[in-house]
């Protein structure tokens, strides 16, 4: 019986080593694989493999050179993690179907970029196009609109260390997709991701037909040195103290949100205002409703595009209420200094827009039997397609989905407005 028993273990110590040789083996020519391939533009090299039996298989001491731009990414720890030995062995048979593998995490430690290099210049120095997203990247500091690499080293940045992890699990039966990701970036700050999507097909061909929707996202931002070394570096460059610019700086994000035609209500600007003086945290929650388009939400009235994304937002822990906004004039400035007088303003400038907009009464739906037509229930759904007829208190119509279409109806007592769209 001891033999046997002694036999059993020396066969799981050989199974064991073979399957990490294998791993080490496959590692390694997928390496040497990528590093052929990708000559002369960039030169890869690393220090080992590393492999272990709970799903895990890396790169320690990754380089890669660029030759042509004279730069170089270093990472000290890239690997690939499963849940299990058994999710990482069939990664490779996932990929060779066409298909997305159900679970993967990458993991990246000590991720290195040098401020002066050509690859951070690149990423700083050209500001991205003016959105609603890209507000609070837009500074108030003199001549200076953006922060490029030239005043990330007159805020003594030399180098950016960042630790990232992108995460996501599909599930093929749900056709349901979440991912995460984060990224530390020392003395700057830290950034998560999450993000749910539905609608979501294993075989990445499908994704251009029929694409996902999105059910959920979360963005938030904790510990942002970043921001307090701008603050500081730009109030210097206007001679003002630190409570001087933090009302420039909310003024300068006011303004361009405006210039997007967004007006905030004050209660968020004076959360905002709070996240200037102490950033510690920003959280942002969005659950879309059904059926949203997000390229339609400019036709809608304020309050409804509130109802139909559904924020959350949380500022240093503290929920921030209510959330509102106005449509403005890109070229309305608001003065700080009158504040309540402007979102009264805002309100009636509001109500006098939404009378320009070409609402259908609901009876009257019938005299547009042909036309191109955006409705918005009670609930919050919004739809937009071409309607075929209205009997039996339903209205009949034919809406987009991905690269297809369908045929729907809507109940008439469900449907809170309409508007044509020419």
């Amino acid at each position: 019986m001891s033999k046997i028993i002694k036999w059993l273990v020396l066969a799981v110590v050989a199974v064991a080593l073979l399957i990490k040789l294998s791993l080490w083996w496959s590692v390694r020519n997928i390496m040497e694989e990528a590093a052929n391939s990708l000559q002369p533009f960039a030169e890869i090299t690393y220090r080992g493999v590393t492999s272990s039996f709970d799903g895990r298989v890396g790169l320690e001491g990754l380089e890669v050179r660029v030759p042509m731009a004279r730069d170089s990414i270093t990472i000290e720890h890239a690997q690939l993690k499963f849940n299990g030995l058994g999710e990482l062995l069939r990664f490779k048979e996932r990929l060779e179907q066409g298909k997305f593998p159900e679970q993967m995490a990458i993991d990246l430690k000590g991720i290195a970029l040098q401020v002066h290099g050509p690859f951070m210049q690149t990423l700083y120095d050209a500001p991205a196009e003016r959105s609603v997203f890209t507000a609070m990247s837009e500074v108030s500091c003199g001549k200076i609109k953006h922060i490029g690499t030239v005043e990330l080293l007159d805020m003594g940045y030399r180098t950016l260390e960042t630790d990232a992890e992108f995460s996501y699990r599909l599930e093929p039966g749900a056709q349901k997709l979440t991912f995460n990701l984060l990224a530390d970036t020392r003395d700057m700050l830290e950034t998560r991701l999450s993000m749910a999507l539905i609608n979501v097909s294993d075989n990445p061909g499908d994704l251009r037909m029929n694409p996902p929707r999105v059910s959920s996202m979360t963005f938030e931002m904790n510990d942002n040195q970043y921001l307090r070394k701008v603050q500081a570096f730009c109030a210097g460059k206007l001679g003002q103290s630190e409570e001087e610019y933090q009302k420039t700086a909310l003024a300068k994000f006011d303004s361009v949100l405006r210039s997007q035609r967004v007006g905030l209500d004050q209660p968020v600007l004076d959360a905002y205002a709070r996240y200037l003086k102490d950033p510690q945290s920003l959280r942002l929650e969005i659950n879309p409703t059904e059926g949203m388009a997000w390229d339609g939400l400019q036709f809608f009235e304020a309050k409804d595009v509130l109802q139909m994304v559904n924020p959350v937002l949380l500022i240093n822990q503290e929920l921030v209420q209510p959330l509102g906004f106005a449509w403005v004039d890109p070229g309305q400035i608001r003065e700080m200094g009158a504040l309540e007088k402007v979102v009264a303003e805002e309100s009636q400038s509001s109500r006098e827009n939404s009378s320009q907009y070409d609402f259908v009464p609901v009876e009257h739906l019938a005299q547009y039997t042909g036309k191109r037509l955006q409705f918005l229930t009670y609930d919050g759904t919004y739809y937009q397609g071409i309607l075929h007829k209205v009997e039996n208190s339903r209205a009949y119509l034919t809406v987009q989905f991905g690269a297809g279409s369908a045929e729907m109806f809507l109940r008439l007592d469900k449907i809170d407005k309409v508007r044509v769209n020419f």
